[in-house]
């Protein structure tokens, strides 16, 4: 009886730590952290309350570990505080954040020690992980990555599969042509209150022409030496002063434009920047938390 007994005591022993050691995996697998922005309310003009629009969001570490890994480290660095949303024009089913910041009246380059974050590894189906293919639609979140100028369609083809770095793209409705080719780490809740009202006001911002600015960033030097620059577009555009499209300068510099196996990145591209009030910029992040 003893005996018995005593095995059955084991066995609870080993099915408890089975436990323990499961959820321990499980919150190990999945990390979740809050954005805290801040976002103006055209509507009642004023900026919205902090708790109406948080954004609560699951990184999913087990299928992506090296792109979640990369991403906690930044958010524990501080480097998305105060990164702000926008839209690159050609994109108009994404939302994107990260990589840019508004200081001191000026559009800059968010960098880590004044270098670009380092590239992750692409964990997605084109490139040979298959845990990590979300689809992409709204209420997934994936690290934008570039694409070789000798690239047919970064879509199906690109060879440039590890050039993510640390910005999101968030999207605004399904984009098929993504799934298997970039990685989808993480997912919010689209039907809590907070989350769907910090989306729909900031893609509001970016359906109104009086709601942001358009600038072109631009980049010269040399490849693996560039430097960062943005103009208002309408600077960009001016027929007397602005870029030469023949010569493919801007105020006498030599606009970069990636060739063979450089990165498209950074090519010239026009963004869409909300609009200041009071002195604040009316989408950005202000910090982000690990929960």
């Amino acid at each position: 009886m003893k005996k018995l007994f005593k095995l059955a005591v084991n066995f609870m022993a080993l099915a408890l730590m089975a436990v323990c050691a499961f959820s321990f995996s499980a919150c190990e697998d999945i990390k979740k952290v809050e954005l805290k922005l801040s976002l103006y309310n055209y509507s009642d003009s004023t900026f919205y309350a902090e708790d109406d629009v948080k954004f609560s969001v699951e990184l999913y570490r087990h299928l992506a570990p090296k792109t979640v890994d990369k991403v906690l480290e930044h958010v524990k660095a501080g480097y998305y505080d105060n990164a702000i949303f926008y839209k690159e024009t050609g994109y108009s089913s994404q939302i994107m954040m990260g990589d840019l910041k508004f200081e001191d009246g000026e559009l800059k380059q968010n960098l880590i020690n004044g270098k670009f974050p380092s590239e992750i590894y692409g964990e997605f189906e084109a490139n040979g992980t298959t845990g990590s293919n979300l689809v992409n639609e709204k209420g997934y979140i994936g690290i934008w990555r570039s694409y070789y100028a000798s690239d047919a369609s970064y879509k199906t083809s690109s060879e440039a599969r590890n050039s993510g770095r640390a910005t999101w793209y968030i999207p605004t409705s399904s984009i098929s042509d993504y799934n298997g080719n970039f990685c989808v780490f993480a997912q919010y809740d689209t039907e809590d209150t907070a989350n769907a009202k910090a989306i729909s006001a900031i893609s509001a911002i970016f359906s109104n022409f009086d709601y942001y600015t358009e600038y072109v960033i631009y980049y010269t030097g040399e490849y693996g030496e560039l430097e960062f620059h943005a103009v208002k577009k309408s600077d960009w555009d001016d027929a007397d002063t602005g870029y030469d499209a023949d010569a493919k300068t801007y105020n006498g510099e030599t606009v970069f434009e990636a060739e063979g196996n450089q990165l498209v990145s950074y090519n010239y591209k026009t963004v869409r920047i909300p609009n200041m009030v009071n002195g604040e910029i009316t989408a950005k992040v202000k910090n982000i938390s690990v929960k």
